[in-house]
């Protein structure tokens, strides 16, 4: 039998984060154990000193782009990998106490990218509300569901100001919520979240392979160096960014991802060769691509 596995995600429950951790408990053997953590710093922690299995956290949107918080840990803090990948499409709904009508929100309370995903929504159908700011989507719908709501609904009247939330349907669900709004996002919107563990995955039949590596300040032409191994080996690259190390300005981090395992012939090749020509390398995992 196989073991239990500990996973930590980014909580609390009802997030985006908690829907990708169970998408992905659907295509491992075993049973899993989900733990809703407040921050990113203390569930990478937990999996990095063996508290947890694994962590699965958001590293990458269409929109906003890259979880700095993830990848600068990633780097620094912590020896995780990338074991697994979960792309999710976002669709934000609009969200209130049962017996409020469109009409009747004066406040709309969400986290800020989800507010700004949703602004012509918010711009065409309620110019006049005022907006709030949370944490998390899932944290905006439990206070409309309790604290807030309590204001709201009086005696099976609506009155006064009448608040509702930009969040999930599972969200909506889990307290208990009416949908005044589906689908409100502004654009399509997809949100890559990742599995971290000690101990990357074996070989499947497509795979990825994510490192970050930094150049020296002082050589000219070194990124070129690096690009041009990938491209003599015919090798895919399907993303590199940069990201300031923090250390001076001017000094960067790359992100690469890439197709192939690193226990590809040619890959292998392609990455000791790299570790040569950079100041700092380090291999972030080998996993399946979706």
């Amino acid at each position: 039998m196989k073991n239990k596995i500990k996973a930590g995600f980014l909580g609390p429950e009802g997030t985006f984060c908690e829907e990708a951790s169970k998408i992905y408990a659907k295509r491992i053997e075993g049973k899993v154990a989900f733990i809703p953590y407040t921050t990113i710093h203390d569930l990478l922690f937990a999996v990095d000193r063996g508290r947890l299995t694994e962590a699965i956290v958001p590293i990458e949107n269409s929109i906003e782009g890259t979880v700095g918080i993830v990848t600068d840990m990633l780097v620094k803090d912590v020896a995780l990998v990338i074991r697994q990948e979960v792309v999710l499409d976002i669709s934000h709904y609009l969200i209130a106490q049962r017996g409020v009508n469109l009409k009747d929100v004066t406040d709309v309370i969400s986290h800020p990218q989800a507010l700004d995903q949703c602004k012509d929504f918010l711009r065409k159908k309620l110019p006049k509300a005022k907006l709030h700011l949370s944490y998390s989507t899932s944290n905006a719908v439990k206070q409309v569901a309790i604290s807030l709501g309590e204001r709201v609904i009086a005696h099976g009247r609506v009155k006064g100001r009448v608040f509702a939330a930009i969040g999930n349907r599972n969200s909506a669900k889990l307290y208990g919520l009416n949908i005044l709004a589906r689908k409100i996002n502004a654009k399509d919107n997809q949100t890559r979240f990742v599995v971290l563990a000690k101990k990357d995955h074996p070989p499947a039949k497509k795979n990825k392979t994510s490192i970050v590596f930094s150049i020296r300040s002082d050589r000219p032409g070194g990124l070129h160096d690096v690009l041009a191994v990938f491209a003599k080996r015919n090798i895919n690259l399907t993303k590199i960014e940069s990201r300031p190390s923090k250390r001076a300005l001017g000094d960067y981090y790359f992100f690469a991802d890439m197709h192939g395992h690193r226990t590809d012939r040619v890959l292998a090749q392609a990455l000791q060769e790299i570790k040569k020509k950079t100041s700092f390398f380090k291999l972030l995992g080998s996993y399946p691509r979706k």
